[in-house]
């Protein structure tokens, strides 16, 4: 039912000026409602419940409802004759499996829905099926609009949040170049990216609720997820920042781990604030690992906490073997390069070798390519 330009113009200032709530019904299920009508028409038939719809919608629109629609589509259904019902059966039943989803169609098809007509028994039995079908088909019209609100919402928030700490690194960064405050701008990129890695985690939790399911439940499942929005990206912090620190201390070292100078060389003993002010990554390569692990430690959530555990677990185990010597490995070594001679190439970088330091925390070996690393 079309709206006059005045009705248009009312709703739209309301909406932009936050006097009212937005409509009910979007405007595509304006469009899906006129159909309705038109169809009601074609049948020349008369109904109270379907004239007081329509008499609903042009007197006040923004009071229609997809339940409103839901009965007046019900009304024209029970108002066709058996042969045209026979005909939309295939169609409702299709519009269905598009949009509930295969996992539910596909329970429903198990069910053995009926398709005969040729009794009155079995055309009130196909007719009781389909209604029900157009049941589910309106619930999920009425909730997935309300689900992808909540998930775009979702989606221009995280990116907010983005610029917003992306304009606040630029602004620190360039406060801290001129005072030459490196190891406060490595941290604060270290916090950043790690922040920034909880972010895309918690963007893919969100992603990955089911669509084909009851899409109340995926709401509920959305609702929640904004909690993992300012949480996510605080652990993310919290995670590279203690991923730093073991770096700095030498626990996971490798050619894939970033490698960090003393601020006086090896060996010398510094305060703390010198610690603070000038333990910095080596090189640009060391810099560029630390930001890509920061980042992995926002994302992968696990990352940090598993190391922390195989750590845990390494230092209680040894402690309860008493200082007894570890056993003799068995596996045979290599032999190593003649003294004088040149060093054996580094071993290649493999997904093996990273699985084997994520789990473990130690440094790849130089003379056995194939095992993960070894203890520092």
């Amino acid at each position: 039912m079309p709206l006059t330009g005045w009705q248009r113009l009312k709703r739209t200032l309301g909406i932009s000026l936050k006097l009212r709530d937005p409509p009910n019904v979007p405007p595509y299920g304006w469009s899906y409602f006129d159909h309705l009508v038109a169809v009601f028409l074609t049948l020349n038939a008369a109904d109270p419940r379907a004239e007081a719809v329509i008499k609903k919608a042009s007197d006040n629109p923004d009071a229609l409802t997809w339940g409103d629609i839901f009965l007046f589509e019900n009304v024209i259904f029970s108002l066709q004759p058996p042969e045209v019902i026979e005909r939309n059966a295939w169609v409702i039943r299709e519009r269905f499996r598009e949009t509930a989803g295969a996992t539910m169609y596909d329970k429903y098809a198990e069910s053995s829905p009926p398709k005969d007509f040729d009794t009155p028994a079995k055309l009130e039995l196909l007719k009781a099926d389909l209604r029900r079908v157009l049941d589910i088909l309106h619930w999920h019209y009425a909730l997935i609009p309300i689900r992808e609100h909540i998930r775009k919402s979702l989606t221009i928030y995280c990116i907010w949040m983005v610029l917003i700490y992306t304009v606040g690194l630029l602004i620190a960064l360039h406060i801290f170049r001129p005072l030459h405050w490196d190891f406060l701008a490595m941290l604060l990129c270290v916090l950043y990216f790690g922040i920034i890695g909880g972010f895309v985690s918690s963007q893919r939790r969100m992603q990955a609720i089911p669509v084909d399911i009851d899409p109340l439940i995926s709401i509920f499942g959305l609702d929640s997820a904004g909690y993992f929005l300012w949480l996510s990206p605080l652990l993310g912090a919290i995670f590279a920042a203690v991923l730093t620190l073991m770096f700095i201390a030498g626990i996971l070292k490798g050619t894939i781990f970033p490698e960090f100078l003393p601020p006086f060389g090896p060996g010398v003993k510094v305060r703390f604030f010198d610690f603070i002010w000038h333990t910095t990554p080596g090189t640009s390569e060391d810099y560029a690992k630390l930001f890509v692990w920061a980042f992995l430690a926002g994302f992968a959530e696990r990352l940090v906490p598993d190391s922390l555990d195989r750590l845990t677990a390494k230092l209680a185990a040894s402690k309860q073997s008493n200082g007894a010597p570890p056993p003799a490995s068995t596996a045979p070594v290599p032999p190593g390069p003649a003294p004088g001679g040149p060093n054996p190439p580094k071993p290649p970088v493999t997904p093996t070798t990273i699985s084997d330091a994520l789990r473990t925390g130690i440094e790849p070996s130089e003379s056995r390519p194939d095992e993960g690393a070894e203890t520092n």
